[in-house]
């Protein structure tokens, strides 16, 4: 599944009727779904069968193509169906105490992790929470809350990584990942019109960037006033910048 077609999917889950229709559509645990119920629900702290199975979630889910956890839906264990809704009675609080354990969960933290509530037809206050963990950039990721572990999903579910899947894992992370940054402002002098922009980068990867390029197209508008008219020209340049970085730190071109 393509990342956008994960985030559609992800963001067409809205309402209690769409978990019904789950349960009627007998919809099964795979690659990208995992049904999880809360240890308690009848409170927002998180337990530690709750913490187990979150942090499982975000290494295997990140390790792997991404995928969505909700909670608050028990399933078959014969086939890992959608059986039964399981509300959570303080949906809010329980949705604030999985963002806080988000740094402690897993390391190194998997960005862009979505959270968010589903709510019952009957309450606001009492839901069902579904959560939006992409597929990383920065594997692996540790469960630190599930026994230390390095996990990815499977269509049977999230499995152990073995030494030989991380050694690779390890060797692909190693790459840049490059940020630009523009920033603008007015040019020392006398003429008002006249901006200044610059352009850096930022080394979020977890390697070395030993080469780098920018490609900008820029359009200059040149206005000469003269005595008896205007002339206005318009000039497209197109330029190549490379450099090099040496460490992870942004840098001015």
């Amino acid at each position: 599944m393509q990342s956008n077609d994960l985030t559609s999917y992800y963001h067409s889950i809205k309402s209690e009727d769409d978990l019904k229709r789950m349960i009627t559509d007998h919809v099964k645990e795979d690659l990208y779904l995992e049904f999880k119920q809360k240890h308690d629900r009848r409170h927002a702290q998180l337990e530690d069968d709750d913490k187990f199975n979150f942090s499982r979630a975000l290494s295997g889910f990140a390790n792997s193509d991404g995928g969505i956890l909700i909670w608050g839906v028990e399933t078959y264990k014969k086939d890992e169906s959608a059986k039964s809704l399981k509300p959570i009675t303080d949906v809010d609080g329980f949705i604030r105490s999985l963002k806080s354990s988000l740094i402690n969960s897993v390391q190194p933290f998997v960005d862009n992790v979505l959270i968010e509530k589903i709510p019952t037809d009957a309450s606001d206050q009492i839901g069902f929470v579904k959560c939006l963990i992409p597929q990383s950039d920065k594997t692996p990721h540790r469960a630190m809350l599930a026994e230390r572990e390095y996990y990815k999903r499977s269509t049977e579910g999230f499995y152990r990584l073995e030494h030989f899947d991380l050694e690779d894992m390890f060797g692909r992370r190693q790459k840049p990942l490059l940020v630009l940054h523009t920033d603008t402002g007015n040019l020392s002098g006398d003429d008002p019109e006249m901006r200044e922009v610059k352009f850096g980068f930022t080394n979020e990867g977890r390697w070395t960037a030993q080469h780098y390029g920018l490609i900008r197209l820029l359009v200059m508008t040149i206005i000469i006033l003269l005595s008896i008219r205007m002339v206005s020209c318009v000039t497209w340049v197109a330029c190549v910048i490379s450099a090099g970085i040496k460490q992870k730190k942004f840098k001015e071109l």
